[in-house]
């Protein structure tokens, strides 16, 4: 019995002692990583090119949330050029849910409709910025119930090109869309003639002439540019 104490003793207190060196290993990533964020907004704005080599690692990509893509060389251009894009100082973002993993740290934000992921390496006991991308979410929307009778006038193909034709069916209450041979998507209403789909991110507005007739489709995918479609049949 003795020897299990000793045993369950010996097991918390090394279990407390691992908390407390993961604790100590979190703070300490979390000062690195604020002066990381500190030297780079200094050196944005006396433009020291020297400075920002190191901060950037020759990998380093700026994906935007319109997936415009900035390396590194531009990224650095930007900046030295007043560039109102790159040579904003950047916001130091909260570091509490930073993971680290071994010499490789990574962050997640979410703001503004973006979700962001910053990748950091460390190398030759200096942090340095590897990417950072922001990903548009989806806006809020909010379904609402239609007369499913009503879904009828949207069936039909509707064609976007010589060889792009797109069509919609009726399963049970709801509408399914399909593009060309993908799979059919299922289109919730958010109005009698807007609609989207949950598994393509895509919205699907709905074209009616004066006696309420289904004449064509406006398609938006995302942050793509919208298309037309016109009803064939």
């Amino acid at each position: 019995m003795r020897i299990l104490i000793v045993f369950a003793i010996l097991l918390s207190l090394t279990t407390v002692a691992n908390a407390q060196a993961h604790d100590d290993r979190n703070s300490k990533l979390k000062e690195e990583l604020q002066k990381l964020f500190a030297d780079l907004n200094d050196a944005i704005v006396k433009k020291d090119r020297a400075s920002l080599e190191r901060i950037y690692a020759d990998e380093f990509l700026f994906v935007h949330g319109n997936g415009y893509v900035v390396n590194k060389a531009d990224q650095i251009k930007g900046i030295m050029s007043n560039d109102p894009i790159s040579s904003t100082p950047v916001a130091a973002p909260a570091l509490d849910d930073v993971m680290s993993y071994g010499d490789v740290a990574i962050l997640r934000t979410s703001q503004r409709g973006l979700a962001g992921v910053n990748l950091f390496t460390r190398r030759e006991g200096r942090w340095q910025v590897v990417q950072v991308q922001g990903t548009r979410l989806a806006p809020e929307r909010k379904p609402v119930a239609i007369n499913p009778a009503s879904l009828d006038s949207f069936i039909g193909r509707y064609q976007f090109g010589p060889n792009a034709i797109a069509s919609v069916t009726k399963e049970g209450d709801a509408l399914k869309w399909r593009g060309g041979n993908r799979m059919p998507v299922t289109l919730v209403p958010l109005s009698d003639v807007r609609f989207f789909s949950k598994e393509t991110d895509s919205e699907m507005s709905f074209m009616k002439d004066d006696k309420g007739q289904v004449t064509g489709v406006v398609l938006k995918l995302g942050v793509c540019q919208e298309t037309k479609a016109r009803k064939i049949d």
